[in-house]
């Protein structure tokens, strides 16, 4: 679990092998509204929002307000403008380096 503080609300959340690891950037959960049944896209500070505890509802990155579905159901199909407006950079994949039998036998 990684700690960081936003808007001086404490944000927890486990690092994804999607996020690259960028300390400046919000942290953005991905929660399924029961409205639309799509996967959009919360910054973690919404959820710790005085507003956003009240009412249940949490304002996606599209502007959308998400009435979150149980996490134990499956995440719906994402929002395709919280896609467009993620602020978290995309992780760039390591190459893979070729081991195996390739290395030992002569060419």
């Amino acid at each position: 679990m990684r700690r960081s503080t936003q808007e001086g609300y404490a944000v927890r959340s486990s690092s994804t092998a999607e996020r690259s690891d960028d300390t400046d950037a919000p942290d953005v959960l991905t929660v399924t509204s029961v409205i639309d049944n799509r996967a959009h896209k919360v910054i973690g500070s919404e959820l710790c929002a005085s507003h956003a505890m009240r009412t249940g509802r949490y304002e996606a990155v599209c502007g959308h307000l998400v009435a979150p579905a149980p996490l134990v159901d499956a995440d719906g199909a994402p929002c395709a403008r919280c896609v467009q407006l993620d602020p978290t950079p995309a992780a760039v994949s390591p190459r893979r380096r070729r081991r195996g039998l390739r290395r030992l036998l002569p060419a």
